[in-house]
């Protein structure tokens, strides 16, 4: 009965059996052994993270395909956030995993599978900034998958919030899921400015200009613009 409770956590209001999640998981043909633990995530909220052994020879289990492996199987709260791949697992002396010595991965792009692609236009640059942010991020790649950042539907809600507050395109929830990366999701806002006779990357150029001045120096050209009668 210990065993079993200290293996069963609770995230977002469901109860999760660790153990189901590791069995699955170790199936996966890269995966030698794994665990699953709940961490603490920058703003204090708990996210499943899994440790992987490879197999030697396999190919390396990068984060969105063993991710995209669970999500067969299990719903979306039960697959971990963050995939850790370690040479070993740490073991204690009776020859168990020490779950307690298991590394607490920082929040970084460092555990994203993708390499970092810099944003190559203003909207890009935008929305990699309301990733950073809510995510709790220090840099996201255009490239980066928003579940393996940590993301899932609580966080997606807040981006898509922070995405309707500074640029006009009336953002739809699934945009930040079916776009699955910055660049993906800047596309799905392109089309849907296109369509409403908005230049994306001219609004979004506009909203880097204001981020980058002063409230007074906001509040001078509001004034400037009333006077002119724009």
């Amino acid at each position: 009965l210990l065993g079993r409770i200290d293996n069963q956590v609770k995230i977002r209001g469901h109860r999760i059996e660790l153990g189901e999640i590791e069995a699955l998981m170790r199936d996966h043909p890269a995966v030698r052994e794994g665990v699953v633990a709940a961490r603490d995530d920058a703003s204090g909220e708990k996210r499943l993270v899994a440790y992987v052994v490879e197999r030697e020879g396999a190919e390396q289990p990068v984060a969105s395909e063993l991710q995209s492996f669970l999500a067969r199987e299990l719903p979306d709260y039960m697959v971990p956030r963050i995939v850790l791949s370690l040479p070993s697992l740490p073991l204690s002396p009776n020859g168990k995993v020490d779950r307690k010595a298991l590394p607490n991965p920082e929040s970084h792009r460092g555990l994203s599978d993708a390499r970092y692609v810099a944003p190559r236009n203003a909207l890009e640059a935008v929305c990699s900034e309301i990733w950073s942010e809510v995510l709790g991020v220090e840099s996201v790649g255009i490239e980066d998958s928003f579940l393996s950042l940590g993301g899932h539907s609580v966080l997606a809600v807040q981006v898509q919030c922070r995405v309707d507050e500074v640029l006009p395109f009336d953002t739809p929830l699934a945009d930040v899921f079916e776009g699955r990366t910055v660049a993906g999701l800047c596309e799905k806002l392109r089309s849907r400015a296109q369509k409403n006779g908005i230049d994306a990357e001219q609004v979004a150029r506009i909203v880097q200009e204001i981020s980058q001045l002063s409230d007074e120096e906001v509040a001078e050209k509001i004034t400037a613009l009333s006077v002119s009668g724009q």
